[in-house]
């Protein structure tokens, strides 16, 4: 007990209850920033993902914004809504082998209008899109073309303007700026079709297949 008496001060319990809680705070703190955050990911495409056996992935970019309207005899991206059809894979209650899953890249444009890669049955198909051609999506331009999709490769449609960098006359500069898709299969040009403007200087109605 004499040695209690010598060596516990009173006074000091002030100074070690702060101490203590201080602790307490700092570490509670600490063990509140390392929680993992709970909120919900978004559910769009960030990397290359795995293609199933016997599909093909599809996905168009440009000039200010496309869709992919039809697949075959499949609806895919409603042309009046901008929106996936209701019988795809993914949007119904019936199995359909077409599924669609948002991109993180968003249209050069003013819309919010979201573009989609399309997961679909390989083989020959005819596929419908529409490309649009300005900022505020009034212009804009459908194609359709056939290929036969190979099972397990990944397939972009990229629509531009080919500019003329080596005719500086004057009737050159006037005409109509060429418009231009190309197909690329695995990231490597396969196919490219164009509008050229015709004799009387107007882009003709009709794409051409162009030799690479």
């Amino acid at each position: 007990m004499m040695f209690t008496k010598r060596f516990f001060r009173p006074d000091c319990l002030p100074v070690v209850a702060i101490a203590i809680c201080s602790a307490v705070m700092l570490y509670g703190c600490q063990s509140m920033t390392k929680q993992p955050s709970t909120r919900a990911k978004n559910s769009v495409v960030t990397a290359p993902q795995p293609i199933a056996a016997g599909k093909s992935t599809l996905k168009c970019t440009g000039i200010y914004a496309c869709e992919i309207n039809r697949i075959g005899t499949f609806s895919v991206i409603n042309q009046s809504t901008h929106t996936p059809s209701a019988t795809l894979g993914n949007h119904s209650q019936v199995a359909s082998p077409v599924t669609v899953t948002p991109l993180m890249s968003k249209p050069q444009s003013k819309s919010t209008m979201p573009n989609y890669l399309v997961s679909f049955p390989s083989g020959q198909h005819m596929v419908a899109t529409r490309f649009y051609l300005d900022e505020d999506l009034t212009t804009a331009e459908s194609f359709s073309f056939i290929h036969r999709f190979e099972s397990g490769k990944r397939y972009e449609l990229k629509a531009y303007r080919q500019i003329q960098k080596t005719d500086y006359s004057l009737l050159a500069q006037s005409a109509p700026t060429p418009l231009c898709i190309d197909l690329y299969e695995n990231a490597k040009l396969t196919n490219r079709w164009c509008k050229k403007p015709n004799q009387q200087g107007a882009l003709s109605n009709e794409f051409i297949k162009i030799a690479l």
